[in-house]
């Protein structure tokens, strides 16, 4: 039986088992390229999904993908202009949004496991979801035109807003004032947007209803709808994401939905993963560490970066440095030909430690090496292929040259190996090649 731990009790509890497991992950908003702090979110929802179809969970893994929201509409206008439309943000979110699977493949994600919805797919089900929350008192319409959702009635009726981040969040937080931005921090509690008003800014993005208006959904009504939608109604057993999603977007699906289908049937399980450090620091273009996955120059950079992310607990923050990324693809690069050798493939896996809060790195430590690379794990390692003679002999001089210090012919032979389509490294355990992707 599986133990993890819950964001919501604050403390490990058994995934009891049944029919099914539902899991819900929040997805990306497709506005750009995932970062790999994004990527290692989804790693680690995916080692809980491949723990779970190895206890015989049977999970259905649900994800949303945000292609409507204030980011998604300026990339439109970006790339569109002034006029843009749905049909124009459909286009232009549909390439990152390709392109993010791209990336969940790279690294190995189980993506043609998952149920993908868009938010734009479900419009419907989401202005009904706002006209149910109307109808119940917790949804009012405002003087800007936009809908919102009420805290201080949910308070009143259910008294446990924000319990999500902890049990007196509340206290002594005016409740009231109203927020059209998705994002705030927990400082400026407010009532906030299920559906945004239409405005110039938007071009001609929008959806219409006969009550509602012109407009589009708030960001945090989509996932308590896709949730509902992925699940036909049922409750979500387990519910993915990062810790910076407790607050604002966590805790109001929370409320938004306990507030239609009461409390408790909402969300059984919390379980979030912590921040990913770049050289110990947040990640952002001004500080120059911010990187996407095709940023990382590196041979078996989608392999390298899955296997760093095995190192560290889902529930523990994770500095990433270029330095972690070489011994991460040294390591592999060292492995190749360990497992070219039959009996070293074979290995006995000692789950136990993965049934204790899924920990990953308690159960490498103590594994076989060849367990990494196990389909429980999900790591990969590159093909191994037969490199040609051309490329072997270049290596042999390359070797030779090193060897007699002439590092200049050492850098050219480098770079006819390069212009061939083969990548080089140099590791502890001698130089390695592999065909470029």
């Amino acid at each position: 039986m599986l133990k993890l731990y819950n964001t919501l009790s604050k403390k490990l509890e058994v995934i009891e088992k049944k029919n099914h497991i539902n899991l819900y992950t929040c997805g990306p908003t497709v506005y750009n390229y995932a970062h790999i702090g994004n990527l290692r979110s989804y790693i680690m929802a995916d080692l809980l999904y491949r723990a779970l179809k190895y206890e015989g969970y049977k999970p259905r893994w649900v994800m949303n993908i945000t292609d409507i929201d204030d980011k998604t509409i300026k990339g439109a206008i970006a790339k569109f202009g002034s006029a843009a439309t749905v049909e124009n943000l459909r286009e232009f979110t549909k390439f990152y949004l390709d392109e993010f699977l791209k990336d969940l493949g790279e690294v190995n994600v189980s993506k043609d496991e998952i149920t993908f919805i868009r938010v734009t797919d479900v419009m419907a089900q989401i202005q009904q979801f706002i006209m149910d929350l109307i109808d119940k008192g917790y949804a009012y319409k405002a003087d800007d035109g936009s809908t919102y959702f009420s805290i201080e009635k949910y308070q009143k009726d259910f008294g446990d807003y924000g319990v999500l981040v902890g049990e007196k969040f509340i206290e002594g937080k005016k409740v009231g004032a109203r927020v059209a931005v998705d994002e705030y921090e927990k400082e400026n509690l407010s009532d906030f947007a299920l559906w945004k008003s239409h405005s110039l800014n938007d071009a001609n993005i929008f959806w219409d209803h006969p009550v509602l208006g012109k407009g589009r959904p708030g960001w945090h009504i989509e996932c308590s709808v896709i949730n509902k939608i992925g699940f036909k109604g049922e409750p979500t057993d387990i519910h993915t994401g990062g810790v910076d999603l407790i607050f604002p977007h966590h805790t109001n699906e929370i409320a938004q939905s306990q507030a239609l289908i009461g409390k408790g049937n909402f969300v059984h399980h919390w379980f979030h993963s912590e921040h990913l450090l770049v050289d110990g620091k947040k990640m952002a273009k001004s500080a120059g560490n911010f990187f996407v996955l095709k940023d990382l120059k590196h041979p078996f950079a989608a392999w390298s970066l899955r296997y760093a992310f095995l190192q560290s607990h889902y529930r523990s923050q994770q500095n990433f440095t270029k330095d972690s990324l070489d011994a991460s693809g040294n390591r592999i690069a060292g492995l190749i030909n360990y497992m070219k050798e039959p009996h070293n493939s074979e290995f006995v896996a000692d789950t136990k430690s993965l049934d204790e809060d899924l920990n990953v790195p308690k159960a490498i430590s103590g594994s076989n090496e060849a367990f990494v690379f196990s389909e429980l794990l999900g790591a990969k390692l590159p093909d191994l292929e037969e490199i040609p003679e051309e490329i072997d002999r270049l290596i042999k001089l390359r070797l030779a040259a090193r060897n007699e210090k002439d590092f200049k012919k050492s850098d050219e032979l480098r770079k006819q190996i390069e212009a061939l389509g083969y990548e080089l490294m140099d590791t502890p355990d001698g130089q390695k090649v592999r065909k470029k992707m």
